[in-house]
């Protein structure tokens, strides 16, 4: 039974965030309808069971970031006290394990038992999880109590959304804070760099939009046919009733990555069938949450216009394969959209929908998909476009939003645009052709300063040098990646370093890819070495060292501990004794 308390002057449910705890306090009051004793009616014994499942969560709905911040550093303390105490190596990490899985964690999936402890003792990787796992419980918590919607917050809820933005705030500092220099003395604060790549939301658009022209020109020079569809799951996977704005009474409680999982399920079931009859497509897919947050997909897919028919009829098929009978499922499970040349270009169908889960740039109003128009409006002190609370709820939710199919890797693509023009000179005709594809070439004026492309990149060849579209692991470029070790947080491991990219016929060739070393520089980037012989900034005077520094006595040194004759003589059979259980193990 929940349990009711008055906070600042009102009557709301605890363990509930305030702005939840009030409207949940007034909901159950309503389902009692006034009855004390006796049966309580069913919606009243449903809610109850919800709030008392919310509120008694592992980790507190209502916790606050500093409190989360406060239970990693315990967590981590914890973890090295047990590890100070227990040295058998499998003991520790079964431990360890049972202690992370005790917290709503999952366990760190890595074979060394050296770096599976030393995660578990750092502040900072259990900060990331419990930050992560608590988000998820708070949505859905937010979606079972009908607190994302387009009444009260569309796609995500006001409370994550704020987090997501005060995340990005700090992510931001951290990255302008932080100067990095290479090898060559080219010195760059980290958000200079980020906004060079494709963390950039603008380069970010322009690549998928480019990416995606590629196809449509691969489509109209093999003259296939392109489909627009849409797929959605069956309604007790929605919250919220789009109509009423209520708690939807069939909704089976599923998360939203477990909705995104069915719509997994249901492609991989259609993509075996289209297999079974020669049906290869290819072309995007992107998923973007409905109002409540409950994902569907919008794929833009090319294939033979003699074979278009039967991918419709295979798609409509298992789309409706799960309670295809319930009222609208025909209707609106499934939308197919043959596109028509004379109405618009396959890229231009998209491209709403790109810009929607990007930065919301060229799309206008933005509706679900019940035609509602999606505003933007306040949260705190900050103004929130659909946009961003699209960005917040595909954070939480770990969703990827958009995926190519039946494409030549993009990773390559990035790869060929380091790979300098020396390098590829006299390499085979589909690697040049590819680099060409790959390139951007501008031109400035020098009276005006205008920069004009001379040559623009095409996706479109880029697909053509790689052999075609549906190639699997048969494309004729492949990235170079030596497996090399790396020092990392948690110390040394092997890992795959991109180096350039070489063909498949000839795999011992390499044509190397031009990278830097990067190193964190100390202290401001004003007071560091000027890239030109003139430095602008105010030079300090220097300080005479004090002379009880320069005669102060050095500290003796001491010898380090060597403690293996402790360990060759200790008997580790004493941590399975009750004894040890008893005084040194108790949970």
């Amino acid at each position: 039974m929940p349990t009711v308390q008055q906070e600042r002057g009102q009557r709301t449910i605890k363990g509930l965030p305030q702005r939840w705890g009030k409207r949940a306090y007034q909901q159950l009051t309503e389902a009692r309808a006034g009855k004390v004793l006796g049966e309580m009616p069913a919606r009243y014994s449903r809610l109850s069971a919800i709030l008392d499942e919310v509120t008694n969560a592992p980790l507190p709905i209502d916790a606050t970031d500093a409190q989360l911040v406060i239970l990693a550093e315990r967590s981590a303390g914890e973890c090295a006290s047990v590890a100070a105490m227990i040295h058998d190596p499998k003991a520790l990490r079964a431990r360890l394990a049972w202690m992370v899985t005790n917290r709503g964690l999952q366990p760190p999936q890595i074979e060394n038992d050296r770096q599976f402890m030393l995660r578990c003792v750092d502040p900072a990787w259990w900060r990331r999880g419990l930050r992560r796992v608590h988000g998820r419980a708070f949505e859905h918590a937010a979606m079972r109590l009908g607190f994302v919607s387009i009444r009260n917050g569309a796609y995500a809820s006001n409370e994550t959304v704020a987090r997501h933005a005060g995340a990005k705030r700090r992510n931001a500092r951290t990255l302008a804070s932080v100067t990095m220099t290479n090898e060559l003395g080219h010195e760059y604060a980290l958000a200079e760099l980020a906004l060079k790549s494709v963390a950039n939301k603008s380069i970010r658009r322009a690549e998928l939009m480019l990416r995606m022209r590629g196809c449509e020109e691969i489509a109209n020079d093999l003259e296939h046919a392109g489909v627009f569809v849409t797929l959605t799951c069956p309604s007790k996977f929605h919250a919220v009733l789009a109509a009423s704005g209520t708690t939807n009474p069939n909704y089976n409680d599923a998360t939203a990555r477990e909705a995104q999982a069915y719509l997994v399920n249901v492609w991989a079931c259609i993509r075996s069938a289209l297999h079974r009859y020669g049906i290869r497509p290819y072309g995007f897919r992107i998923a973007e949450p409905h109002h409540d947050g409950c994902p569907h997909w919008h794929m833009l897919l090319f294939v033979p216009k003699h074979k278009a028919r039967r991918l419709q009829s295979i798609m409509r098929d298992y789309a409706l394969a799960e309670d295809g009978e319930e009222p609208g499922a025909k209707r609106n499970r499934i939308k197919i959209v043959r596109i028509e040349a004379e109405k618009g270009t396959a890229a231009g169908y998209i491209a709403k929908y790109v810009g929607k889960n990007i930065d919301g740039e060229h799309v206008g109003d933005q509706l679900d998909n019940d035609g509602n128009v999606i505003p933007a409006d306040l949260v705190g002190d900050e103004i929130v476009k659909p946009a961003q609370r699209v960005e917040a709820w595909a954070s939480t939710w770990g969703i990827r939003q958009f995926q190519p199919i039946g494409q030549p890797p993009v990773t390559i693509w990035r790869e060929l645009r380091r790979v300098g023009a020396e390098q590829v000179e006299h390499a085979p005709d589909h690697i040049r052709e590819a680099w060409e594809a790959c390139q951007r070439v501008e031109e400035v004026d020098e009276e005006t300063g205008e920069v004009t492309a001379t040559s623009t990149a095409s996706f479109a060849r880029y697909i053509r040098a790689q052999g075609g579209v549906n190639m699997g692991r048969r494309y004729a470029i492949a990235i170079a990646a030596p497996v090399a070790e790396r020092e990392g947080r948690y110390g040394l491991t092997m890992r795959a370093m991109p180096a350039g990219v070489y063909c498949r016929t000839a795999p011992d060739i390499v044509y190397a890819s031009t990278r830097y070393e990067w190193k964190r520089t100390t202290g401001a980037a004003a007071q560091a070495a000027p890239w030109t012989r003139v430095n602008n900034c105010t030079e300090h005077a220097a300080e005479k060292t004090p002379d009880w520094v320069l005669f102060a006595a050095r500290p003796t040194p001491v010898e380090p501990h060597d403690d293996t004759e402790w360990y060759a003589n200790f008997d580790f059979a004493y941590f399975g004794t009750d004894e040890c259980r008893k005084h040194y193990l108790r949970e």
